[in-house]
């Protein structure tokens, strides 16, 4: 019986304030994980940077680092189709990755860039995440309907000319660390 008591005020003392901790880094190392996929994003392709030499033939690959974490976005381009990954590495091991696949075949490059890149810096904190948005750009409306959170979330992005999709993006990703 007091081996029982004994093993209940070793657990109570060591290892329930050890488990606290583990959730608390946990949930604080996402919301640090959230704040810097803004942040690359922002400092990657929204603005045009972090081009470095893609480590896949024929991609192009865009990175950006920040204390223990590195972003990384590799996609592939061609016959106005494009897919792609974004990994996000924190103390050199992947802890989150979105897979994207995307259609502008009804606009030119350039187009789809400028409003892209517009509407990931107007609503950098909401945009491919899991939040709906929507935004006007001269004659074309930028729409964003996702769903979920860090650990699991998808979503589908669009730009409508006279209400019809002239582009389209799909995402799905989540916390894997």
């Amino acid at each position: 019986m007091l081996l029982v008591y004994l093993w209940g005020d070793l657990f109570t003392c060591l290892l329930v304030p050890l488990f606290k901790k583990f959730c608390f880094n946990i949930k604080n190392m996402k919301d640090r994980l959230i704040e810097f996929i803004l942040r690359a994003r922002r400092n990657t392709y929204a603005s045009g940077g972090g081009k470095v030499t893609p480590s896949l033939k024929d991609s192009v690959q865009l990175e950006y680092t920040e204390d223990d974490f590195m972003y990384r976005d590799v996609y592939f381009i061609g016959n106005s189709i494009f897919n792609g990954i974004e990994a996000v590495y924190f103390e050199g091991k992947v802890v989150w990755s979105m897979s994207y696949f995307g259609d502008m075949k009804n606009l030119t490059e350039d187009e789809a860039d400028k409003i892209l890149r517009k509407a990931l810096i107007d609503n950098w904190n909401t945009t491919r995440l899991w939040n709906d948005v929507q935004a006007e750009y001269d004659n074309f409306i930028y729409v964003c309907k996702a769903k979920g959170s860090i650990d699991k979330m998808s979503g589908v992005e669009e730009i409508l000319k006279e209400e019809e999709a002239v582009y389209s993006f799909t995402f799905n990703g989540g916390f894997i660390g």
